[in-house]
């Protein structure tokens, strides 16, 4: 497999990632609709679900794009390539022609959205360049593209309404950790981050570099870290919340896929491959053992 194919690929990938990543870590937020575009005391910063459905199509949009080209790509014919390189740039077109209130204020944005505007043509270059490279077609099933669902359903239900939404009353909630004087603050910060972050759309951006990763043949271990990261973001919910309702218990399920996915073409039933899942079972509750313990350690008993 060539490594050009599969370098602009993976950075294809990991490009049109990039204003959900941006977003997550804080930057470029203030200029994409689904964000305010001021910081307020009174109102969460994002992301909102709004009630323009122009606007929600380009959340959409940018929340499933690297999971579309990732699934395109991964096909490896030059049509497929060339189709993402499309649809990225009907993305980047709808991101430039919506325009909306601010969710937070009410008042019409003039900002452009410059995460849109630096990461796509990037993208897209990637993906012309990938297309003078084809890669033999393979079959990936459904794995991949299951854990999709579990790890968007933070992004699509998760969000807050927007101030200036008419039809509905407004309604803003945010996680907390329960008895948080006895947290450490630096627990309660990772847990609002590893919050917003669902909310943004982070774990789709984990899924499509996990099935990119799988797809082109790079190191297994890619997804297994997908995996660990997404099992993170319920272990905190766990170990810091008051009502076990609040565990976002669609990310193990995401994970528990990603895994399905990294694992061996082949798995035949036998001594061998029972050998193998054993040690992976023990080394799964070896490892969320020790997160327990870590954890527990600076969490007072309630």
């Amino acid at each position: 497999m060539p490594e050009l194919a599969v370098a602009s690929r993976l950075y294809a990938v990991l490009a049109v990632s990039g204003p959900v990543v941006l977003t997550a870590f804080g930057i470029g937020g203030g200029d994409l609709p689904w964000f305010c575009s001021s910081e307020s005391p009174y109102l969460p910063e994002g992301p909102y679900a709004l009630g323009s459905v122009p606007a929600e199509a380009l959340f959409l949009g940018v929340l499933l794009l690297p999971v579309v080209v990732a699934g395109l790509v991964s096909y490896g014919s030059r049509r497929a390539v060339l189709s993402a390189a499309l649809v990225t740039g009907a993305v980047l077109v709808l991101g430039l022609l919506v325009s909306g209130p601010d969710p937070c204020t009410g008042q019409i944005r003039t900002a452009s959205p410059w995460p849109l505007l630096v990461c796509y043509p990037l993208a897209v270059g990637a993906l012309l360049l990938a297309a003078r490279h084809p890669l033999p077609t393979r079959r990936y099933g459904f794995a991949p593209w299951a854990a999709v669902l579990p790890a968007a359903w933070g992004a699509l239900c998760d969000r807050p309404v927007s101030a200036f939404d008419e039809r509905s009353f407004t309604v803003f909630f945010d996680v907390a950790p329960g008895s948080s004087g006895d947290v450490p603050q630096w627990l309660c910060a990772a847990l609002q981050w590893f919050t917003q972050a669902d909310r943004i759309g982070l774990p789709v951006t984990l899924v499509a570099l996990a099935a990119i990763a799988h797809a082109t043949g790079l190191s297994r271990w890619i997804g297994a870290t997908v995996a660990a990261v997404l099992l993170l973001f319920p272990v905190l919910d766990v170990f810091l919340l008051d009502e076990l309702l609040l565990v976002r218990s669609h990310l193990p399920l995401a994970a528990l896929l990603v895994v399905w996915t990294a694992r061996p073409a082949r798995l035949e039933v036998g001594p061998g491959s029972l050998a193998r899942m054993r040690t992976v079972a023990v080394t799964a509750v070896v490892v969320l053992c020790a997160v327990w313990l870590v954890v527990s350690s600076y969490v007072p008993s309630r």
